[in-house]
């Protein structure tokens, strides 16, 4: 889909930018990212339209072209949106770590919000890992720098568990590689599942699993 000029806005008669406080700003833009990210997990991101995003929120339809170029734009900010809070969520385990028993609570801490997050978000994560394979060059580019970022951080807090003593000597990418596997694996068949297990209870098998092969020998 072509993006939107100056030009074509005019041409349509599409409201002009208003001069608005930037709190007020802030608060449409997320009323609509919301309003699409609902649409989307309802819809996917093939059948929904601009039309229904800005019905979903209440707003006129040229509202949203206050905002985003088209409806890729905004699917694009919900992606990147997820995909940080993951890498945030991996960021935090090794931060600030001084023993064994401080990395395996932030481990545990860390395992029970990503799957807390996959579940009550499985909409959101779904058309994240499933709908945009694929779709286009620049979401491909998105979720290959993610991966590789992901793997990254892993890969540190492997290395603060060789450093602490508790894992044995490794190589910290493929094994961080290997962790992203299974945790991707299994939150992403959980989301089918009509009463999936705990968060907590899914986060301590992932973690025994994962930790019982790096343990020293």
């Amino acid at each position: 889909m072509p993006r939107r000029t100056v030009a074509t806005r005019v041409a349509a008669k599409e409201p002009a930018r208003p001069k608005r406080s930037p709190a007020l700003r802030d608060e449409r833009r997320a009323q609509l990212v919301t309003a699409a990210r609902d649409v989307f997990g309802q819809k996917g991101y093939h059948a929904a339209t601009v039309d229904d995003i800005t019905r979903a929120a209440g707003v006129a339809k040229g509202t949203f072209y206050l905002y985003f170029d088209e409806k890729r734009e905004v699917y694009y900010e919900l992606v990147r949106s997820f995909l940080q809070h993951v890498k945030d969520i991996g960021v935090s385990v090794a931060r600030e770590v001084h023993t064994p028993a401080e990395f395996f609570g932030r481990c545990e801490q860390a395992a029970r919000e990503l799957m807390r997050v996959f579940l009550e978000h499985h909409k959101l994560a779904r058309l994240t890992y499933r709908e945009s394979m694929s779709l286009d060059p620049e979401l491909e580019r998105l979720l290959r720098d993610f991966y590789r970022d992901l793997a990254r951080v892993e890969a540190d807090n492997i290395r603060v568990g060789i450093e602490l003593g508790i894992f044995r000597h490794v190589d910290p990418m493929i094994c961080a590689y290997a962790h992203i596997g299974m945790v991707e694996r299994v939150a992403l068949a959980l989301l089918h599942e009509a009463s999936p297990p705990e968060p907590r209870v899914v986060a301590r098998e992932l973690l025994s699993i994962a930790f019982e092969g790096l343990r020293q020998r």
